[in-house]
């Protein structure tokens, strides 16, 4: 992957390619799986969406998801909102294991209802690119053996700074959205190797850090059709473009990555006063990116991905004078980026509240996900995680 290469100062006496090239089993099995290609995907919606397996589009009552533009016709009110997702992940494959964790802002949105149209300013989660680990190993050589540890480091993302306007026409209802892709990496690696075993010289450690930015633009179009408030459908189409690294060494190039093309759609019925059903799906045409080469020499691939999910909402509980909506949902997807020819899916059980004062103009919701990615018999390595997200939503009238 040509923004994803090997670091500035790994090269000391010819030291960095021989220990890197001594244990990469080792240094594949201790790597995340959502560390691959671009990083993690970041699904850009809030609490109350995230409870229901995910489906941020078409949701009744409104949701501050940056997912389909029309959406924004679906709030009544002005409002402002923000979304924080924490992660704890644990790695198994390849005889070892890892835990780490990861924190991000999924979405932060302000709208403004007038008339018949709708603005909003918004900042979402594209890729989450944070991991590191701590691996301790080997060096084997000819005559002797060196004991080392190894520290990786990546801090970053990518994310969307997204401008949507919205129009209501009878019961249909259209909108575009305007979207800068923009964020950071930095790369740090560190080799301590120990004192030799048997007649193998003593080594001095390794050490480099690489930067990066990130930038690209992309255009999405939605559109809506609700019937009273009942029921309510949409779908949005999302542009491709070209994602831009830019390494922060003047000698380095510039890279390039195809972005795909885009469709969801998203919709939720009132059974009855107080049960709502709730559903979306999507495909994304990921394989644009094609096959690079990742960090250390390691591959990956990238592949065309669909996801579906959905939930129920169950609104006639109370707690201290707020409306208590419970919320349960399942989610299946694939991901985007993998080390085989074949896609990995990542499935979760969702579920969650909500707490709502003053028929909804403060609202706090919270949404939990537990699931798994990947599948060791299959690949060799899987991933489960475990993740909260928190949500404050803010409304005036």
């Amino acid at each position: 992957m040509p923004t994803v290469r090997g670091f500035r100062g790994w090269v000391r006496a010819g030291l960095a390619l021989a220990a890197l090239a001594a244990a990469p089993v080792a240094l594949v099995a201790q790597t995340p799986l959502t560390a691959l290609g671009l990083g993690y995907p970041v699904a850009p919606v809030d609490g109350r969406s995230a409870a229901l397996g995910g489906s941020g589009s078409g949701l009744l009552g409104g949701s501050y998801s940056v997912t389909n533009p029309a959406d924004l016709l679906l709030h009544a009110e002005p409002g402002f909102s923000v979304s924080l997702a924490s992660e704890g992940v644990t790695l198994e494959g390849g005889g070892t294991s890892l835990n780490t964790g990861r924190g991000r802002f999924t979405t932060i949105r302000a709208l403004v209802p007038y008339n018949d149209w709708a603005f909003s300013l918004a900042f979402g989660g594209e890729f989450d690119q944070d991991w590191s680990n701590i691996l301790q190993d080997t060096l084997r050589l000819n005559d002797g053996a060196v004991p080392y540890e190894e520290t990786r480091e990546h801090n970053g993302g990518i994310s969307t700074i997204d401008a949507s306007l919205a129009r209501r026409l009878g019961p249909l209802g259209l909108g575009v959205s305007a979207q800068r892709l923009t964020g950071s990496l930095r790369q740090s690696f560190f080799r301590k190797f120990d004192d030799p075993i048997g007649g193998a010289p003593a080594l001095g450690g390794i050490v480099g850090a690489r930067e990066l930015s990130w930038r690209a633009w992309r255009f999405r179009a939605g559109g809506s059709i609700q019937l009273g408030d009942r029921v309510v459908a949409g779908v949005s189409l999302g542009t491709g473009g070209t994602l831009y690294a830019t390494p922060e060494a003047a000698e380095e190039p510039e890279a390039e990555f195809d972005l795909p093309t885009s469709i969801q759609l998203g919709g939720s019925v009132r059974v009855t006063d107080q049960f709502l059903v709730t559903a979306g799906g999507g495909r994304a045409g990921w394989s644009a990116v094609g096959s690079r080469t990742a960090a250390a020499g390691s591959a990956f691939r990238s592949h065309d991905i669909a996801w579906l999910g959905g939930g129920i909402e169950y609104g006639a509980l109370s707690l201290l004078g707020g409306r208590l909506p419970v919320r349960a949902g399942w989610r299946r997807t694939g991901l985007p980026f993998s080390r085989g020819a074949e896609a990995l899916e990542e499935s979760a059980f969702t579920g969650g509240f909500g707490w709502e004062f003053q028929e909804g103009l403060a609202v706090f919701d919270l949404a939990f996900e537990s699931g798994s990615r990947g599948d060791v018999a299959a690949a060799g390595f899987a991933e489960s995680f475990r993740r909260v997200t928190v949500s404050f939503s803010l409304r005036q009238r």
